[in-house]
């Protein structure tokens, strides 16, 4: 059982890892060189590694702001976060989340190998993370612990396999988009809806990188420059909204409106590091991969992060995140209209997430009009979702946080459901 944890906390829990042995892995299948092999496993590291360093940035300047949202709202709230379900879990069924992974993962290349699907997660994190928002629920069954390992593990390679797929049928059928990789995230719902609809309600000639600004604001055309200064006046804006008194236990002795500026400034600082690790991973990872799609499973196209895509769409990132954000704080109106039972609150971290994703997707397919409109209602339902399985996470439903995408709040509520009727 050590070893099987040491295997799902230290290769799968750790992206660096699992992606640098799946390159020095390829680039032996292709018998490469010895130098070759250590470039391209050292540079596949470093990318993520860069890649990372963006997402700490980024984290650092969206996290004050939902201190800032439950403040302005008011209401102690459930938080979407899916690193509090993961501890939680962990803290009592490591060894099951483990095995979960260790058998989805297992199935996921079997269903590689035996359909026409050639589709292979190895976004170790995420795998991760739903493994263990699945385990949560099936050890709240009445089942025996063979069959808890079990039923998690198909519904983890399950997924593991599906995501990927559905996901690359909607990049490949878009030029604006890539066919050399595939996403494995729990955006299924998300990125389908986007792609759907997207074309029936926008226009893909309008997107949100070709925006017509006049020639005094012709700067906004730089997406950095641009991003830190829209960035930084909506940060100041939600600053001024919550509060001096509430913001400056953020800022500590730093005057409350600079270091509001500054956070702007900062998220778009960290989103170009992050595409600058997504180009640098991509350059390796994806030519390594080759080797695994030519020896084990012969035509395998891999399911990456979502940051990848990222470099689409710049502008669209921004815009579905604002969006998506908006789309949030709508859900948590309504449920404090309603007195619902339980109110999920805006959880900036994610609707960034959420928001880029989905709105590169809505970008390419319909153009800024769907970014807008999907990014805000996919921020709306989700949360609405998400509220329905909050009580449904087995272990889980207490934690004060419910795991968050649009799959576990639309068929992961079936889920969520179905498996509580085995309790």
């Amino acid at each position: 059982m050590q070893i099987i944890n040491f295997i799902a906390s230290q290769i799968f829990g750790q992206p660096a890892i699992l992606f640098g042995l799946i390159a020095l892995l390829g680039l032996v299948l292709q018998k490469k060189s010895v130098s070759e092999i250590l470039v391209g496993t050292v540079k596949t590291i470093i990318g993520f590694f860069v890649l990372m360093g963006g997402v700490t940035l980024l984290q650092n300047s969206i996290t004050p702001l939902s201190t800032w949202m439950k403040a302005i709202v008011g209401v102690e709230g459930i938080q979407p976060q899916e690193f509090i379900v993961m501890g939680f879990v962990m803290k009592t069924y490591a060894s099951q989340v483990g095995l979960a992974i260790l058998i989805g993962f297992a199935l996921n290349i079997i269903l590689a190998r035996i359909t026409k699907h050639k589709y292979i997660a190895i976004t170790g994190h995420l795998m991760l993370h739903w493994a263990a928002w699945i385990v949560g629920m099936v050890a709240a069954t009445n089942f025996s612990p063979v069959m808890v390992v079990f039923v998690s593990g198909i519904l983890c390679g399950l997924h593991y396999w599906l995501s990927p797929t559905i996901i690359h049928y909607f990049m490949r059928k878009n030029d604006r988009l890539t066919d050399e990789w595939s996403l494995y995230c729990g955006e299924i719902v998300g990125i389908t809806l986007a792609s759907t609809l997207g074309k029936i309600i926008g226009n893909k000639d309008k997107r949100c990188d070709d925006i017509v600004v006049p020639e005094s604001l012709q700067w906004l055309r730089d997406t950095t420059v641009g991003m830190a200064v829209i960035a930084s006046c909506l940060w100041i804006l939600i600053g001024l909204i919550a509060g001096q008194k509430v913001v400056q236990v953020q800022a500590g002795t730093q005057n409350w409106i600079m270091y509001l500026l500054l956070l702007g400034i900062q998220f778009a600082g960290g989103l170009s590091v992050l595409l600058y690790g997504v180009r640098i991973l991509i350059g390796e990872l994806v030519p390594a991969f080759v080797g695994i799609s030519e020896k084990l499973v012969p035509g395998a196209i891999p399911g990456l992060d979502y940051p990848t895509v990222f470099q689409f769409a710049p502008n669209a990132v921004f815009i579905g995140f604002i969006f998506n954000l908006l789309g949030a704080i709508a859900a948590t109106a309504l449920l404090i209209y309603f007195k619902a039972p339980i109110v999920i609150l805006p959880a900036v971290w994610i609707n960034f997430w959420q928001g880029a994703l989905v709105g590169v997707f809505a970008d390419a397919y319909g153009g800024r009009r769907a970014t807008i409109i999907i990014t805000f209602m996919t921020g709306l339902l989700s949360a609405l979702g998400w509220a329905f399985i909050y009580p449904l996470q087995g272990i889980a439903a207490n934690c004060g946080a419910v795991y968050n995408y649009t799959d576990s709040a639309s068929f992961g509520a079936i889920i969520a459901y179905i498996l509580s009727l085995f309790r």
